[in-house]
């Protein structure tokens, strides 16, 4: 009997084992993790909270597919850029954009900036340079971007001496042959939009003329006020100088195909050249743009000019309703690394948070 009891004994306890392994090893617990579905971890590269896009090229893969140029974004579509004085592009462009080249660069870069007094007579942004923990920034920012203007930045793009530029206007026929001499092309995108203006002395009565009052005046025809509503006094008509940005606006947008009086004493160089002069000729006429007008050089002694029956404001530049409105472009060399911080902030102009940074500098929003 004693025999029998240990032998069933025996046999329970070996199926106690049997039943113990099978239900622990039984088809996959549910419980177990195999390595590539647990919830608290990732099988991706790289943590959930770490990018793995563009590394220390100063993007974020939230560009999309880097070598794409989707053209204009969805005002919506958030585009992460991190820059640092190492990886920050070399830019450029028209005096007038600098401001809003410097503002885009201390939002980028994380300064304050502030508009400041330059030594033309003009107001310019710069960086703040008061804050201890930025003042390596704000310095970087001041001392590099300073822009050559229209001629002198498309030219410095097309000899590969920036790596994007900022413009009141399209490439002019001899920048354009200058791209083709040196089998360059350009990727050149409307980020906002200005104006073509004409100021008068605030002394003079006229508040406005036609299209075709201002092309009798420039060729011309047209020679007294007295003609278009205004005193007996000779007109002064102002130009500016061959490939500036104003002079190719004047041509393209306002003369057409008729030819400017030939009068090299009113050429008058420089963007503050007409305010200056203007300021104190009652009987003088000229051009430049909206936003350098406005923010860059105002001035008491100047008035803008009604176009046609409208006037250059925020609101009808908006509305592209004022005849003259204009369109700043961004631009890069079309062999630019897609995948560079260059090409990056081109595409980032367009986005939501690029067109915040082109309403706060004081520029119409491209929409």
């Amino acid at each position: 009997m004693r025999q029998y009891i240990a032998l069933l004994l025996g046999i329970w306890a070996v199926l106690s084992v049997f039943v113990s392994f099978s239900c622990y090893s039984g088809f996959g617990d549910a419980n177990r993790s195999d390595g590539r579905g647990d919830a608290g971890q990732s099988d991706g590269p790289g943590d959930a909270g770490q990018s793995d896009g563009l590394g220390d090229a100063g993007q974020s893969d939230s560009l999309g597919d880097a070598g794409q140029s989707d053209g204009p974004r969805d005002a919506g579509q958030s585009e992460e850029l991190s820059y640092t004085i190492d990886n920050y592009p070399n830019v450029d462009g028209s005096t007038s954009t600098e401001p809003l080249q410097v503002l885009i660069a201390c939002k980028l870069l994380g300064v304050d900036y502030h508009w400041t007094d330059h030594f033309d007579g003009s107001n310019r942004l710069k960086a703040d340079e008061s804050a201890p923990e930025t003042v390596e920034i704000a310095d970087y920012i001041n001392r590099n971007i300073i822009h050559r203007g229209t001629h002198g930045s498309y030219v410095n793009l097309i000899e590969n001496g920036a790596d994007l530029i900022l413009v009141a206007r399209q490439p002019s026929q001899d920048e354009s042959d200058l791209a083709r001499s040196n089998g360059v092309e350009m990727e050149i995108q409307a980020v906002a939009l200005d104006a073509f203006v004409f100021v008068f002395n605030i002394g003079n009565p006229v508040e406005g003329l036609t299209t075709e009052q201002i092309q009798d005046i420039y060729t011309g025809v047209t020679v007294n006020w007295s003609e278009v509503g205004g005193n007996t006094a000779d007109i002064n008509p102002y130009q500016r100088d061959r490939n500036s940005g104003s002079q190719e606006l004047m041509e393209a947008l306002v003369m057409k195909d008729l030819e400017i009086i030939d009068a090299p004493d009113m050429i008058l160089e420089g963007m503050m050249g007409p305010i200056n002069v203007i300021s104190t000729d009652e009987n003088g006429i000229g051009y430049s743009v909206y936003f350098y007008e406005q923010f860059m050089a105002p001035n008491e002694q100047l008035k803008p000019v009604a176009i046609d029956g409208v006037m250059p404001n925020f609101e009808n530049i908006k509305a592209r309703a004022y005849p003259y409105t204009t369109e700043v472009y961004a631009a890069v060399r079309n062999d630019v690394d897609e995948s560079s911080p260059a090409y990056g902030l081109w595409r980032w102009l367009l986005t939501a948070q690029g067109q915040d940074a082109v309403r706060e500098s004081g520029y119409v929003p491209i929409e």
